[in-house]
């Protein structure tokens, strides 16, 4: 993909004092802005610690690697044939697209490479700093003015990712459609940054407080809730996607989106699928209610039991409509549901169908499911903030008429059921019922 500014400052790593200087304090998503350098790394020779698996051929700076999550996550809950062909783009691959522009007699359309003073190649690529994606749609035709342009412009600024000036139509003589930059960190017009990354929310012991958990596996607590550790020191291969408490509350687990277990306080290992090749990234995960088990789930509902987990059934053979982006334990462990982002409900074992939202023109997708206590109900949780209550599940109120500005990303009710907490990808935490807010985390 093509980039043509600033190479010699880019490559030394400087931030232009110009673009800072006149830059206000507005929105970072601007047709001019363009992403900052990695301090202390060089552009395309980046450190593998740096970098986060966030898709299929797509690594990505660690702190632009969530709110990509968020996108493609968001993508696949809605049915948008969203996919993409390169992030992180290493020097040798730089020069290969020089080489290929210059081939096609369009060398101005490639980030030019550039010899340093010792005599080396550089990069100057905004993908050589990870902060760079090329979208593509699997051959569904992506355009300007497509289907999938529109819905990238509708849902990836908010996150965070931003299509420059010169890729529009007009903006060059190389206009990209499929190039998109993080600017999550305000760029270098210093813009507001962007929060994007918050995928789980775990209660403490009395329901006085609370974590939530990033991408990255960082934890922030608010309340009484006690951070007992996280993978943010980790160098995670795959981002993390979800999170789950021990029943105790002692504890809690990470999951990456390879089925990678992360495990702190009295939260055990208990195994992973991190060296399984998975057909489908993981989704969720459920503990068994003696907390020496759990389930992970697979957007394609495949389902992998460890400890005392017992494996009732999957979705993993099935045409599914919409994909699976979460599951919930029954009390006995003895069975567990699946839900779609459409709302649809799959049962297994001993867990009761209680109805769905599969009739509903649902406004935005499902994206969380949380069982009451006595296992009877269930509630649905949308990305606007919506909820749809089932069985013994009573509605305690919901985001939906005044959705928050990012997607709902999970959700996590007070131990008895009276109340639920819904978390938000930028660390807002809504409370409902006698759930306690504590500020944003």
């Amino acid at each position: 993909m093509a980039i043509r500014v600033l190479a010699a400052a880019l490559l030394a790593g400087a931030v232009l004092a110009e673009a800072r200087g006149s830059a206000g304090a507005g929105s970072a998503i601007q047709p001019n802005n363009r992403p900052t350098p990695v301090a202390g790394q060089t552009n395309g020779q980046m450190d593998a610690s740096q970098l986060v698996n966030v898709a299929p051929h797509c690594a990505a700076y660690r702190a632009a690697g969530p709110s990509l999550g968020l996108v493609l996550a968001e993508a696949r809950q809605q049915g948008v044939p969203l996919a993409t062909s390169q992030c992180y783009r290493p020097l040798a691959d730089q020069v290969a697209v020089q080489q290929s522009w210059t081939s096609a007699g369009n060398s101005a359309c490639a980030a030019p490479v550039v010899t340093t003073p010792s005599g080396q190649k550089g990069g100057t690529s905004m993908h050589g700093w990870g902060k760079a994606a090329d979208f593509s749609d699997s051959g569904h035709g992506y355009a300007f003015g497509s289907s999938l342009d529109r819905w990238l412009r509708a849902n990836a600024n908010q996150a965070g990712w931003n299509h420059p000036g010169w890729a529009d139509p007009g903006g060059s003589a190389c206009p990209e459609v499929w190039h998109w930059e993080w600017l999550g960190d305000g760029g270098t017009l210093g813009g507001l940054p962007i929060r994007a990354d918050v995928v789980g929310v775990v209660p403490s012991a009395d329901d006085s407080g609370y974590l939530s958990v990033g991408g990255l596996g960082g934890v922030v607590a608010r309340g009484d809730a006690v951070d007992r550790g996280s993978a943010a020191g980790v160098p995670i291969n795959w981002l993390i996607v979800s999170a789950a408490g021990t029943p105790d509350r002692g504890g809690y687990w990470e999951v990456g989106s390879d089925g990678g277990i992360f495990s702190f306080g009295d939260a055990a290992f208990l195994g992973s699928t991190g060296s399984i090749r998975l057909n489908q990234p993981i989704v969720g995960m459920a503990p068994t209610s003696s907390g020496n088990g759990y389930w992970l789930v697979a957007s394609d509902g495949g389902v992998f039991s460890f400890g005392d987990a017992g494996f009732f059934g999957s979705t993993g053979g099935l045409r599914l409509n919409r994909p699976i982006v979460g599951m919930a334990p029954t009390p006995s462990g003895q069975g567990y549901w699946l839900v779609a982002s459409d709302g649809g409900i799959f049962s297994f074992g001993d867990a009761v169908f209680r109805g769905s939202t599969g009739a509903i023109a649902l406004n935005r997708p499902v994206v969380a499911m949380v069982p009451t206590a006595p296992g009877g109900g269930y509630w649905l949780v949308a990305s606007d903030g919506g909820v749809f209550n089932f069985g013994d599940a009573a509605f305690l109120g919901s985001a939906g008429a005044q959705p928050p500005a990012l997607p709902v990303t999970a959700a996590a009710r007070t131990r008895h059921g009276g109340g639920y907490w819904l978390a938000v990808a930028d660390g807002t935490i809504l409370p409902f019922g006698d759930a306690k807010g504590f500020g944003a985390a």
